[in-house]
């Protein structure tokens, strides 16, 4: 706690331009020092409130430390400044998919699509929130245009998986999660599930 109030104090005795803070910042929210970057963030909010990649990059630090509430209010404000901006909408999906409102996630990664067409990301999102809502059919639907866009998309083939298991295709199930492995070969969530199909399957040497 006294190296962040430290560098605070630094930056402040430094008279730092937002531009400078900002990017103080930033350097340390790559390293993951989350609570440094927080309190830079802060600093930038109270001098410029409006102050928009501020205010984005807060808000996903706060997905990141899992303060999804938090997050949401962020984001929401950031999108009212620059409502153009998919990744915005983007991350706000992922705060309300986290807060189990479902229905305005898929919103945002509608508006994502929308902006960008071609965002692979976005509609592997679409297809999670569909998943959860047990609407596997456009679930799977959302899954594969991820794949027309991204062939090698491992957590999409992973996800795939795990509609086909729950619907009880065993053999779809074992397939995409197959081919997760064969994207991603250090995907050891993937190892896990094919083990429990092999399992269900009755085949326990596998």
């Amino acid at each position: 706690m006294k190296n962040i109030h430290g560098l605070i104090k630094i930056a402040m005795k430094k008279n730092l331009t937002i531009k400078e803070t900002f990017d103080l910042a930033f350097k340390h929210h790559k390293k993951n020092d989350f609570k440094i970057a927080e309190n830079l963030y802060k600093d930038i909010l109270k001098l410029k409130p409006n102050h928009f990649d501020t205010i984005y990059l807060l808000g996903s630090l706060s997905i990141q430390t899992k303060d999804f509430s938090r997050a949401k209010q962020l984001l929401q404000k950031a999108i009212e400044i620059n409502s153009n901006h998919a990744d915005a909408h983007n991350n706000l999906g992922i705060a309300f998919g986290e807060l189990r409102e479902r229905e305005k996630a898929i919103k945002c990664f509608e508006n994502v699509i929308r902006i960008q067409p071609k965002n692979a990301t976005a509609f592997n999102n679409l297809g999670t929130e569909y998943k959860n809502l047990k609407r596997f059919k456009e679930a799977v639907n959302f899954y594969q245009k991820a794949i027309d866009i991204k062939p090698n998309y491992a957590i999409v083939f992973r996800n795939l998986g795990l509609v086909f298991e729950a619907l009880g295709e065993l053999q779809k199930a074992k397939g995409y999660y197959e081919k997760a492995i064969n994207a991603q070969p250090d995907d050891a969530e993937s190892y896990n599930n094919l083990g429990v199909v092999f399992n269900e399957m009755g085949e326990l040497q596998k």
